[in-house]
């Protein structure tokens, strides 16, 4: 049970704790209390995977623009939250006397996975050494499954297909040169599919229920100040800009044939700085990135954490660039 509830609140990211506690307050105690915690719960995951999915640079390994018209890269890349904590919901009834619920949580890496696509459109201007002002559109795609628990104790159900594609563009501010390096400025947004969520929690005592959200969707964007150099077959990267998450969510939790609902949503907004190393192995290039995400605020005025819902993070991107 504790690992099943694991992958769900993994993905459980994101609802306020506003205006959804509003709505929930008119329900009896103990579905109240289950509503509540539900929307504290999805709030704590929200910096954990929105980091996961806008990750670092926008395409792994880039130096400026393309280059114009004919050129393009294509991008696989993973990218792991390295301190993610995920609360210990599957054997912890709700509370039904209206006390605050306690939560532990569990040390777990938070993964994200996806494809960028970069697209040249215009070479820029040519200034003897270098270029500026070079354009690319920037494609990328997010997969998240169906996924049925045993018993039924939680499920995860795409509304409108399972891939989720983002849109983005760069500028290139400076081509790189034998003696400069490149330097671009990008916004990317990076959505997660629209899902409805449902899991169980408490097992078969006082305060046990269900609880699900939906029509559940996740939105990043990303803007980016990325600086790369090459240095024969090793590359540098260092990268700063700012992550805004947005969500939204419609909850619903059952307690002893109780019932509550709620419509939520959130924003956040995070600074984010990086640096990274590439290795050139001529036909494709390899990429790594390190990075952490900090700032902004996080309420979860129902529930309390072992660890703050507003933390800074540390996350790691790794992946494989063809460019043409």
């Amino acid at each position: 049970m504790k690992g099943r509830c694991v992958v769900l609140a993994g993905l459980m990211t994101a609802t306020a704790a506003t205006a959804g506690a509003q709505q929930c307050q008119t329900a009896p105690i103990a579905a109240r209390q289950a509503c509540t915690a539900s929307v504290d719960l999805v709030n704590y995951m929200t910096p954990q995977l929105a980091t996961a999915i806008a990750g670092g640079s926008p395409t792994l390994a880039q130096s400026g623009a393309l280059g114009g018209i004919g050129r393009f890269a294509l991008t696989l890349r993973g990218t792991g939250v390295m301190d993610g904590a995920f609360p210990n919901v599957g054997d912890v009834p709700f509370k039904v006397d209206g006390s605050k619920q306690s939560y532990t949580t569990k040390d777990q890496i938070v993964p994200g996975v996806g494809v960028d696509a970069s697209i040249g459109l215009w070479k820029g201007l040519n200034l003897g050494a270098t270029h500026v002002g070079g354009v690319d559109a920037i494609v990328s795609a997010l997969y998240v499954p169906d996924v049925e628990g045993d018993g039924g104790d939680f499920s995860i159900k795409a509304k409108d297909g399972n891939l989720k594609f983002g849109y983005g563009a760069r500028v290139g501010l400076l081509d790189e040169s034998i003696i400069t390096p490149g330097v671009y400025a990008s916004y990317l947004q990076r959505d997660l599919p629209t899902v409805t969520l449902s899991g169980a929690s408490g097992g078969s005592g006082a305060g046990s229920g269900t609880f699900a959200l939906n029509d559940f969707s996740v939105k990043t964007t990303a803007m980016r100040l990325v600086a790369q150099k090459s240095l024969l077959i090793f590359g540098l990267t260092a990268g700063v800009g700012q992550d805004t998450y947005k969500a939204s969510a419609n909850i619903s939790a059952n307690v002893s044939g109780a019932s509550a609902t709620g419509a939520a949503d959130m924003s956040m907004t995070r600074t984010n700085m990086f640096v990274g190393a590439s290795f050139n192995l001529f036909v494709f290039k390899v990429a790594v990135e390190y990075g952490q995400v900090s700032g902004g605020s996080v309420a979860t005025p129902y529930n309390t954490f072992d660890k703050a819902p507003d933390a800074s993070h540390k996350y790691l991107s790794g992946g494989i660039r063809l460019a043409f």
